[in-house]
């Protein structure tokens, strides 16, 4: 008895011809949006093609932020979620005036927190606590004027339960394959960092300017 071949269907034979297409464009645009987050947004034209729409100001009305006073004792830190403001950072020196100002302070520091202010490293202790507090913001934002600060400025965080205050003991800069400023655990009481340099001629910042600071003032949760 013969055997009859079985026909193909042509819609199944077509969609099967689409397929790698499809997967190629898929690949294109995931790697195009990996380019322009971690590539483009770390270029110098980068701040210069968003210009001022990247310094959109958001209010503490946007955020049902409130700025604590100082509290005469602090047993432990409130509970604060992740992704919620809970501080607003300011940074001055003198003859310098405020250059750094009014940025708000998030807890965690992925990619839509960055866009919206500083954010405090996961893992990193909260000002008052014992260890490090961590922040960092984008060099084409909020930290545009992190590399002219100098030693001996003042950083201010003034967060949901009391203000901190912070002096700059050290300024540094480290290749971003270099990781030790996020170590919570150092001598430093805060550590503010962004690529470097500001200004890099189109190319990628791969280096990172750091600031290591020491708590001058702010009540501490107890040992």
């Amino acid at each position: 008895m013969a055997v009859r071949e079985r026909d193909s269907s042509p819609t199944g034979r077509g969609f099967l011809m689409v397929i790698p297409f499809l997967l190629f464009f898929a690949g294109v645009f995931c790697l195009g949006m990996y380019f322009f987050q971690s590539v483009v947004e770390e270029t110098a034209f980068f701040g210069l093609l968003v210009g001022s729409t990247t310094q959109t100001e958001i209010t503490d009305e946007d955020t049902g932020f409130v700025p604590g006073e100082r509290p005469n004792a602090l047993l432990k830190i409130p509970a604060i979620r992740y992704g919620k403001q809970f501080a607003r950072l300011n940074v001055s020196w003198q003859n310098g005036g405020w250059s750094i100002r009014n940025v708000p302070v998030w807890f965690g520091s992925d990619k839509k927190i960055l866009k919206k202010g500083a954010g405090m490293s996961f893992g990193s202790a909260f000002p008052g606590e014992r260890g490090c507090t961590i922040l960092s913001a984008h060099v084409t934002r909020d930290f545009a004027e992190l590399e002219d600060t100098p030693v001996g400025a003042i950083v201010t965080l003034e967060t949901s339960y009391g203000p901190y205050a912070y002096r700059v003991e050290e300024k540094r800069t480290a290749d971003g394959t270099d990781r030790w400023y996020m170590d919570a655990g150092q001598d430093a009481d805060l550590v503010l960092y962004t690529c470097y340099p500001r200004d890099n001629n189109g190319k990628r910042r791969t280096e990172r300017c750091v600031l290591l600071c020491t708590l001058i003032d702010g009540t501490e949760v107890p040992q």
